[in-house]
């Protein structure tokens, strides 16, 4: 009986190699080469629903309700980029009108910091002066590089999204016209799934079943949160009378959303700036705004993300570094949503949860001899 219990372990142990060097694979050679497929995929079984409603309501052939359904999404997708980049382009606009308060604060704030490095220069022993002052005056050059070099970050990005839009019209005419076969096509290819031998049919829709579940539960729920936290960012930060509030409100959503870090990474830092510069309602309004998320986050994400697409803090943590290590800032969004498929996969167990496998080895009751 232990050795079957070890086998189960070795057995358990060798899948989940296998998956994650599937998804090694996968991340690192197929997914840049078949991006546009896997979100064509998840469009389909989104917008199934509604071409379910229309074949089964409106009798409307399939793939005349699959063509109705996919431009719908592209045309409020569209729409919805629209307003990103008008609101994103208004914000930018009134950060450049506020540049030059901005820059006349920071000399302001660099004149004090100046008085207090000389005081602590007068305070310092003979011997630790000199090497006080060198890194003074190279924490001043890199401080005054500091402006030129975020001006050519900013144009070197502007130019490579501008080169990449005909890239990204491809990519999204692609998953779009994917995401319509996808959906003409599912009765021919749960045809063709039917034709599978029998085993094969069950483990497969045991994975797929899973995976189903680890990923939607944890996109509804992330994506449920991100709005959350936005929303209530931007009421506090127009409340506050920050500009641009969206902006930096959708900066402190998608900081919020990424695994380990939160809302306080941006708002807590920015919070005790403006404390020590003297603005105290800002900053008090910045840290009631954070306690006010932090509580929301904490009621919400319990009941949004359940044990379903829970991942421990440790494994998150290395998949995180893992994949920012690998494959960059998309690997650190991408690793931790493989790493939730694979974390279902092995509390799965083969498709029965723990619940289930305690409730398969109790001894059933003995029948009542009536």
């Amino acid at each position: 009986m232990r050795e079957d219990r070890y086998l189960r372990w070795v057995i358990r142990l060798l899948w989940a190699g296998l998956v994650l060097a599937a998804l090694w694979v996968g991340l690192r050679w197929l997914l840049p080469l078949a991006a546009p497929f896997p979100l064509a995929a998840v469009l389909a079984w989104l917008l199934e629903p509604a071409v379910r409603f229309f074949t089964v309501r409106c009798r409307l052939p399939r793939r005349l309700a699959a063509a109705l359904c996919v431009l719908a999404a592209a045309g409020l997708l569209m729409g919805i980029g629209g307003l990103l980049l008008w609101r994103l382009w208004y914000e930018l606009a009134q950060l450049a009108r506020r540049l030059p308060a901005l820059l006349a604060e920071l000399g302001g704030l660099t004149h004090e910091l100046e008085s207090w490095l000389y005081r602590l220069f007068v305070a310092l022993p003979d011997q630790l002066r000199e090497p006080a002052r060198q890194a003074a005056e190279s924490l001043g050059q890199s401080l005054l590089a500091l402006p030129g070099w975020l001006g050519e970050s900013v144009v070197s990005r502007v130019v490579q999204a501008l080169a990449g839009l005909p890239s990204a019209g491809l990519f999204l005419f692609t998953a779009f016209l994917a995401a319509y076969f996808f959906i003409a096509g599912r009765p021919g290819l749960r045809a063709a799934f039917a034709q599978l031998p029998s085993l094969w049919q069950k483990r497969l829709g045991r994975w797929q079943q899973v995976t189903v579940n680890a990923v939607g539960g944890w996109l509804r729920a992330q994506g449920l949160l991100l709005l959350t936290t936005f929303t209530q960012v931007a009421v506090g930060l127009l409340l506050l009378r920050v500009e641009p509030a969206l902006l930096l409100a959708g900066l402190t959503a998608l900081v919020d959303a990424l695994p380990i870090f939160g809302s306080g990474a941006v708002l807590l830092p920015w919070g005790l700036w403006a404390l020590l510069s003297g603005d105290y309602p800002l900053g008090l309004g910045l840290f009631l705004l954070y306690g006010l998320v932090t509580l929301v986050r904490s009621l919400l994400e319990p009941r949004l993300v359940g044990q379903r697409a829970g991942l421990p803090p440790l494994a998150a943590l290395v998949s995180m570094y893992a994949g920012f290590r690998t494959f960059g800032v998309v690997g650190m969004i991408l690793a931790p949503l493989a790493a939730v498929v694979v974390w279902q996969l092995w509390t799965e167990g083969g498709g029965t949860t723990p619940q289930k496998r305690e409730t398969a080895q109790q001894p059933s009751p003995p029948e009542s001899s009536l």
